[in-house]
């Protein structure tokens, strides 16, 4: 998958750009506030039709101006397509290859997109919910049924926190229909994640090997929020009935897949907790890595890689573990650097120098 080109029209601090992009290598480059990121979030937005980040929609339109556009061509498996992004202060219009795209997430993880933000370590040293996160958008794009789980699992979870924070006398019996809804949604949700730990288990293990690291032992390790059986829609079903009584009383529900916990251990030790900032950035490069590994031989297809001014985290060594696992990828690459001379890559690329919201390309 590669996009060929991009045009940008008062999208953030660009008025007017159009770029077209080298199959291979991208190298985004200039001084710090000019423009490098938002570049790279509009091809996350032409990829994943939403960006990443959540801001109010005026935040992605230049000053001077009232709306904003963002055009790219992708050549995917199934041809050429066209996106087209308008973006106004009372919302977004996606286009796709000229027709209206009413619902985003039908659409999410048909071009694949790996992200690398610095901000990443909080993978390892944030919430719970981050990791439920990252772990959950992993899935989506890899299987396109997976996020209608999440949202019709979602929904059933808000209308029983509806019923349990009512002032209203509420019967066990009101639940069943929601407990049924969650417990089948959830099954299939749970069953997912546990399968995609086992291969992210298997990549972590071969990526740890790569970067001559092999004597660590690294997992993914699945916690369940209630007692699971063999049978884990009943498992969920069952646990919602035990706790209703505590779940009433606190005016939610306090058991399910979205109270699961996904551990990072390093030598048997959580990874949130006790590893060191060097093993952390360690952990993430190699669970990117996996990714990128993990979506390729799954879907047969090479994700489109975007790093935003990874190499200013990193030190020598994982610079050089990092270009080197990008060197083997045969995808299209696109990274960000305040300096063209820190990219240790030295096959085809075509740069692009910033300043201030104008792009000016080299090759």
């Amino acid at each position: 998958m590669i996009l060929k080109s991009i045009t940008l029209k008062n999208y953030r601090n660009y008025k007017s750009q159009s770029l077209v992009f080298h199959p291979r290598f991208n190298i985004i480059h200039g001084d710090n506030a000019q423009g490098k990121t938002n570049l790279l979030e509009a091809i996350y937005v032409i990829c994943n039709f939403r960006p990443f980040k959540q801001l109010k929609n005026e935040e992605f339109i230049n000053f001077d101006f009232d709306s904003a556009a963002i055009k790219g061509e992708l050549e995917a498996e199934n041809g050429l397509n066209e996106v087209h992004i308008t973006i106004k202060k009372d919302g977004r219009h996606t286009r796709l290859n000229g027709k209206i795209v009413y619902s985003i997430s039908k659409y999410l993880g048909r071009f694949k997109v790996v992200l690398f933000l610095p901000s990443d370590i909080e993978i390892v040293k944030g919430g719970m919910g981050i990791r439920r996160k990252y772990l959950d958008s992993v899935i989506s794009a890899i299987d396109a049924g997976y996020l209608k789980e999440l949202k019709d699992y979602y929904k059933a979870l808000s209308q029983r926190n509806f019923l349990l924070s009512s002032k209203k006398p509420v019967s066990e019996i009101s639940f069943e229909v929601w407990n049924e809804k969650m417990a089948g949604h959830g099954a299939t949700i749970v069953n997912k994640r546990l399968e995609i730990i086992d291969v992210f288990n298997e990549k972590l293990v071969e990526v740890y090997k790569e970067n001559n690291e092999s004597d660590k032992n690294v997992k993914i390790e699945y916690n369940f929020s209630y007692q699971k059986n063999e049978d884990i829609e009943k498992s969920i079903n069952d646990a919602l009935v035990k706790n209703f009584s505590n779940d009433k009383r606190r005016g939610h529900t306090t058991i399910g897949p979205h109270r699961d916990g996904i551990n990072f251990e390093i030598d048997g030790v959580d990874a949130s907790k006790f590893a060191s900032q060097g093993q952390s950035k360690n952990l993430v490069l190699a669970l990117k890595a996996s990714e990128i590994k993990l979506i390729s031989d799954l879907t047969g297809i090479n994700p489109i890689l975007l790093l935003d001014d990874i190499t200013s985290e990193l030190d020598m060594k994982r610079k050089n573990f990092l270009f080197n696992t990008l060197s083997e990828f045969a995808g299209q690459i696109f990274v960000t650097s305040t300096r063209k001379e820190e990219i240790p890559y030295r096959g085809e690329s075509k740069s692009f120098l910033i300043k201030s919201g104008a792009a000016i390309t080299n090759k």
